[in-house]
This record gives structure tokens, C-alpha cells and sequence, in this order.
């Protein structure tokens, strides 16, 4: 009797493991799958009642416990107060934070500025919403191109939009024109 007793307990102690790799397993799996998945997106981010940003997509991945949104193929627009365009941009890829609204784009960067009448062309830009900075990193190359015929490219390259001033830390070449 007591060796039935005991092979019985044995079997239920040996037949009752617990798998708990299989639990880590679904969360990292959840982790790496989006919340949500849109194609063809049109956001439109207003401020104080007026339209001021329109960010399009081809396809955009939510990721909510990343705080995380990654755009492919997106274009944004920038609108002033009376909707005017302010600045136009493509990327092909961005990633948006956003709980900080910063934002990192890669990838065949073209933005045109209408009140600067200035292209910017790049491979990489960062956007830090909190210190309204715009950096490449350093040892990427940026190009400016103004309508009046200046063209300017650099590495290092950085925009401080609170004082409407840009620099480049090395390899800067390029012709400035100036209108009188």
C-alpha cells in the first residue's frame, strides 16, 4: 500500500511542472506585435483649435507599451495659423515617440520651407520636440539649398528653431549668394 501511495505521488509531483518559458515566450511575442496596424494614414495634430501638423503614412505601427509609433513612406506638413503651408517634408521611415513628441527620421529626408524658400536634404535627422532641436548625426551629411542659388552641405549639422539658427560641425562647402 504505501509504495502505491508513494509511485502515485511521484507521478503527480513529476506530471505537474510548470512551463514557464512558454509565458516569457508569449510576452516577448507581444511585445514585438503592434497594437495597431493602419495603411494609407492622415493624421492631423491641431493645437489651440487650428490645424497645425498633417502626418500621412503608407503604413503606421502603434506600439503602446513602447510608446512607440514607426511610420513608413510619410510625409508631413507643417501649417501656420491661417493653414498656410509652412513646410512640406518626406521620409521613409520615422519613429515617434510619443510620450516626448520626439521624432527619428531616416531615410531619403527632402523638407522644403516656403518662408525660408530653402530645401533640406539628408539620410538622418533627429528631432528633439522638448528643446526644439533638429541634429543629424555627425558624421552625416546635410545639404541646405535656398532659392536665390546658395547651396550649403556639412556633417554635424544642427537647427535650434527657438533662435532660427543652423551650424555645421566639420566638412563644410558650398556657395552662399547674396541678393542687395
Amino acid at each position: 500500500m504505501r509504495s502505491a501511495a508513494a509511485i502515485c505521488l511521484f507521478a503527480l509531483t513529476t506530471a505537474c511542472s510548470l512551463d514557464y518559458e512558454s509565458a516569457r515566450l508569449v510576452d516577448r511575442i507581444a511585445d514585438n506585435v503592434p497594437d495597431t496596424v493602419l495603411y494609407g494614414v492622415t493624421h492631423t495634430i491641431v493645437r489651440d483649435g487650428r490645424p497645425r501638423f498633417i502626418v500621412r503614412a503608407a503604413r503606421a505601427e502603434t506600439f503602446s507599451s513602447r510608446s512607440m509609433q514607426y511610420l513608413y513612406d510619410a510625409a508631413f506638413t507643417e501649417l501656420g495659423r491661417d493653414g498656410q503651408k509652412l513646410t512640406e517634408g518626406t521620409a521613409a521611415y520615422a519613429e515617434y515617440h510619443t510620450s516626448t513628441e520626439h521624432v527619428e527620421l531616416t531615410g531619403n529626408l527632402r523638407f522644403f520651407s516656403s518662408t525660408e524658400d530653402a530645401w533640406l536634404t539628408a539620410e538622418y535627422l533627429y528631432w528633439d520636440a522638448d528643446e526644439r532641436l533638429l541634429t543629424s548625426r555627425p558624421a552625416e551629411t546635410v545639404r541646405l539649398e535656398r532659392g536665390d542659388g546658395t547651396v550649403v552641405r556639412g556633417r554635424g549639422f544642427a537647427a535650434e528653431m527657438a533662435t532660427s539658427t543652423m551650424r555645421f560641425d566639420a566638412g563644410v562647402s558650398g556657395t552662399i549668394s547674396e541678393v542687395e
